[in-house]
């Protein structure tokens, strides 16, 4: 069975969701595409890294879906 390709950005910044954590998240999702970006210096809601964040998510789709 196919499953989805999964995308997990996370903020260096995060005092949220720890490293260990987003890479749990990562290691547990079960695509064969899954594909992890790191924000360096952005918070956990991305505040002021926004565009960068939806920038790396436009490529993420551009590349799956021409």
């Amino acid at each position: 069975m196919d499953t989805p390709d999964d995308a997990l950005v996370r903020p260096t910044a995060d005092v949220e969701i720890r490293v260990w954590q987003a890479k749990e998240i990562v290691d547990a999702a079960g695509a064969d595409d899954v594909t992890y970006i790191e924000m360096k210096g952005a918070p956990h809601y991305l505040e002021g890294h926004r565009p960068e964040a939806m920038a790396h998510v436009a490529d993420w789709l551009a590349k799956r879906f021409p």
